[in-house]
């Protein structure tokens, strides 16, 4: 049974973008147990940005959707505002994990909730923490290469079945982030039909969740997902059929049905399991790029 992960810490950098400091939002409540080997885990200027026709990605990417790629570039800062692109994502991207708190930075419900040691936890090198600053919190997400966003760190071995407080760690990016409030994005209305995307540095014998959380799966701590476990170019199409499509993973006894109109944010989960720590190196940090939207024609 595998669990995925929704409603995370998400910092909002739309006022850091105009001012020297920006608060973070809170995380939704997460709440569930779950199990699974190997990737278990509880509970974003010119206007109109770049686009290209054609079918996005090569080798992984078989059977992705047809379309008009849109590049969804983020700043230095790790923020893609909506003035960028013409199809209204805008948000930041973020990273988080069970050892990292609603502030950005640790505790996290590793420690506060599920009272383990903090050397228990699941923790992030990089990207860095977010530091306090005059009252708030300032979060950014630094690039060597722009636009590609990378994550080292540990997803902790679990003690006992606590996947609710130690799920992991991952990065993820807002898709309607205005002001540190996280809102459902409607990819239909939109012309979104699938999300592409390069990742790199996936360790042997690691899946990475890539999730689309929405509301109604907020609760559990499950999404809609595809796992990756191989370094590539990929697609997601928002429908749970054909190749590169959404599957649920689901502890829940209703399975909510996935709605692309509802779509908060994509995030690249490294899930925790009972066998062992998965550690992603910060010599060779797991890292997305070229991600963009595919807009049908």
């Amino acid at each position: 049974m595998i669990r995925t992960r929704s409603g995370l810490f998400v910092a909002s950098l739309a006022n850091f973008a105009l001012a020297s400091t920006a608060c973070l939002s809170s995380p939704s409540t997460e709440m569930g147990s779950g199990s699974g080997g190997g990737s278990g885990s509880g509970s974003e200027s010119t206007s109109g940005g770049s686009t290209s026709s054609g079918n996005p990605g090569s080798g992984n990417s078989s059977g992705a959707a047809a379309g008009t790629v849109v590049m969804i570039a983020p700043d230095a800062n790790g923020f893609v505002g909506s003035n960028t692109n013409a199809i209204g994502i805008e948000g930041s991207w973020y990273a988080y994990g069970d050892g990292w708190g609603s502030d950005g930075a640790p505790p996290g419900n590793c420690e506060t909730i599920g009272m383990h040691l903090a050397s228990e936890c699941s923790s992030i090198t990089f990207p860095p923490p977010a530091m306090e600053s005059e009252g708030g919190y300032v979060a950014t997400f630094p690039q060597s290469t722009p636009g590609q966003m990378c994550l080292s760190g540990t997803a902790a071995k679990v003690i006992g079945t606590d996947y609710s407080n130690m799920f992991g760690i991952g990065i993820g990016l807002d898709l309607n982030n205005v002001g540190g409030t996280k809102m459902p994005y409607n990819a239909t209305t939109n012309g979104v039909t699938a999300f592409s995307f390069n990742i790199t540095g996936i360790p042997a014998g690691v899946s990475v969740n890539v999730e689309l959380p929405i509301p109604a799966t907020d609760p559990s701590g499950d999404s809609w997902s595809m796992a990756v476990t191989a370094d590539g170019d990929y697609t997601i199409n928002l429908t749970t059929s054909g190749v590169q499509g959404l599957k649920p993973s689901f502890t829940m006894a209703m399975e909510p049905a996935f709605d692309p109109t509802q779509i908060e944010s994509v995030q690249f989960h490294i899930a925790t399991n009972i066998a062992a720590a998965i550690t992603i190196p910060d010599s060779t940090r797991l890292c997305v790029s070229n991600f963009a939207a595919v807009v049908k024609p």
